[in-house]
């Protein structure tokens, strides 16, 4: 399931949707999401880092999302 909702993700920021919308209308009513999301630098790099209860996590950049 979470690689499903990295595609949701994904698919929203291809169609030109900004961070806050897709939080509100993908990430935020999904129950695999488990808290707000919160920040890190990796590789210098800022990314928004969104925490689900598989234990895996969803990273935002400027490129796009990932799963981690």
């Amino acid at each position: 399931m979470p690689q499903q909702l990295l595609e949701a993700c994904r698919r929203a920021h291809r169609e030109g949707m900004d961070f806050p919308t897709i939080w509100r209308t993908v990430l935020q009513p999904n129950r695999l999401v488990i808290r707000p999301p919160g920040h890190e630098i990796v590789d210098g790099e800022a990314r928004i880092v969104i925490s689900l209860s598989t234990g895996h996590k969803l990273h935002s950049r400027t490129s796009g999302f990932e799963l981690v």
